[in-house]
């Protein structure tokens, strides 16, 4: 069997990480001899050592579409798009026969005639395995009105049916147990359901002890000879919820300092950082912007040289950073979000040092004012389009809550509330005190026993060998195409009840219904 992976791009990302995994683990079980990776134009992402042992083909029309469609026509759009990837194929001695596609985040709405070619080829007979890493409809207002736009729909089924496909020919991986039951939610049939995690492993590079990676990193941002070094591994998009990464640096200690990786790089994500990094100069002088853009310094000694690593984001499709640091001794403190790490606490992963909400002390008032905010930002991300696709919105205020948490808050609240800890630091210590586990762990840090099982857990669980094992397996039954046995629903793995009539939802109102919303992740500068 050939495995061909297909994605727009394989550019620096989240994606492009997971699929060199892949390809790691797959060489190392010796089933395939050839692995071809097939997307646009961009491949800067790919290592040396992924590009030794694949073949890779350019695509044309592949990456994502233009801001601005030059052709609205989407049925000739997938035909181009059909005929390029066929012509390549047959260049390639690539046949149906004997060759199998895994097809990353094709559902986003990046490319928004990619559904359409997939119903095409799996009508023509070829197995596809589609890994849906992020969800359009998951705030996402703009990727999800790209679609609707490019189909005419005038219906959420329609969205759906374009998306989600159902044949016996697709098969689908995601990420987490969570992403599986909205799936199935949507009618597709568990037994081509494959909950298929990210393989985690160290990342490669010069090992340094820590004194000696603090000492370099200490020198490169030019920073005192006694500070303490905690790292967020992230490009600073919207999601990762910078303004909470500002909270914790102010509390972390009078020597702590925390830095922040990564630039984005989109215009809307480049002056939502921008912004946080002229409110740090005024209220978090110990945030660290663009600690990971040193030529000086690889990544594995920025995180070598932290106590320890953490995160504030408010959505992640797996959440990588929650494993990795783990493998090389550093424990995580971050915001528990649920969707992600119930999976890893269920396989044994000590999550005792992630904390559930920031909460901020308020008057009623300011409260009410501040949810109503929250109603009106997540209405407004949506509203753009039809009314017939706003998601249904269920938002539910406990009217006796004498507090709020501060990644709920509109980022120009989370502003408000930083500068009054600047100003009064009554207010501040009253705030301290309401997260006074997650203060410590900030001080303590991670105890040796954690660190140690923690890192045993994550090699049993996320090992290269284990996915590598499990992406073979679900090759194996995608490429026979035989009856399977049954097996676990996803509610069934994750201890959830399902509502019957929740399968008749749509994918739109089955994400907004489970997850959370933070206003963060949806704001427009």
């Amino acid at each position: 069997m050939v495995i061909v992976i297909l994605h727009c791009h394989y550019e620096r990302g989240g994606v492009t990480q997971v699929v060199e995994n892949h390809v790691r683990a797959l060489r190392q079980t010796g089933q395939f001899d050839r692995i071809v990776l097939a997307s646009g134009e961009r491949k800067s992402g790919l290592s040396e050592e992924t590009l030794k042992t694949v073949e890779w083909i350019s695509l044309d029309g592949f990456d994502y579409d233009p801001d601005e469609l030059t052709d609205a026509d989407l049925a000739s759009r997938q035909q181009r798009m059909l005929h390029e990837l066929k012509t390549q194929f047959a260049d390639h001695d690539l046949g149906v026969e004997d060759t199998l596609l895994h097809w990353h985040n094709h559902s986003l709405g990046k490319n928004t005639a990619a559904p359409g070619v997939i119903r095409s080829l799996a009508g023509e007979g070829w197995p596809i395995l589609l890994q849906v890493h992020d969800f359009a409809e998951d705030s996402r207002p703009e990727n999800y009105g790209r679609l609707i736009s490019a189909m005419g729909a005038v219906q959420k089924q329609q969205v759906d049916e374009y998306l989600y496909p159902l044949h016996d020919r697709i098969h689908y991986a995601t990420l987490t147990t969570s992403d599986s039951l909205v799936l199935e939610n949507l009618g597709i049939d568990r037994e081509r359901i494959h909950c298929l995690p990210n393989c985690v492993t160290v990342p490669q590079g010069l090992s340094l002890a820590k004194e000696e990676a603090r000492v370099k990193v200490l020198h490169a941002m030019n920073l005192p000879v006694d500070a303490r070094w905690s790292l967020y591994p992230v490009r600073g998009i919207r999601r990762k919820n910078i303004g909470e990464l500002l909270l914790l640096a102010r509390w972390g200690g009078s020597n702590r300092y925390m830095g922040l990786t990564l630039k984005p790089a989109t215009r809307m994500e480049q002056r939502s950082y921008e912004r946080w990094k002229s409110v740090a100069a005024e209220v978090s002088t110990r945030t660290i912007f663009d600690a990971g853009e040193s030529p000086d310094l690889s990544f594995l000694q920025n995180v070598l040289a932290a106590d320890y690593v953490v995160s504030t984001s408010v959505a992640e499709g797996f959440g990588m950073a929650f494993l990795e640091p783990w493998l090389l001794g550093r424990g995580v403190i971050a915001r528990r979000l649920n969707a992600v790490t119930d999976d890893f606490e269920r396989g044994g992963v000590d999550l005792g040092s992630f904390y559930d909400a920031i909460p901020i002390p308020g008057k009623k008032s300011w409260m009410n004012e501040c949810e109503k905010e929250i109603r009106d930002a997540r209405s407004k991300a949506w509203n753009h389009l039809p009314e017939a696709f706003q998601p249904k919105i269920r938002m539910s205020v406990d009217e006796a809550a004498d507090t709020i948490d501060f990644a709920r808050l509109i980022p120009q609240r989370q502003i408000e509330v930083l500068k009054q800890m600047v100003a009064d630091r009554g207010f501040e210590n009253a705030a301290r005190e309401l997260s006074a586990s997650l203060v410590t762990c900030m001080e303590k840090g991670v105890s040796d026993a954690v660190l140690v099982s923690n890192a045993d857990a994550v090699r049993e669980l996320y090992g290269p060998a284990r996915i590598g094992d499990s992406l073979v397996r679900i090759y194996q039954q995608l490429g026979s195409c035989g009856t399977v046995g049954k097996r676990s629903t996803a509610a069934e793995v994750a201890g959830l009840s399902v509502d019957a009539d929740s399968g008749r939802q749509t994918a739109i109102d089955l994400l907004n219904a489970f997850r959370p919303y933070f206003p963060c992740r949806t704001e427009l500068l």
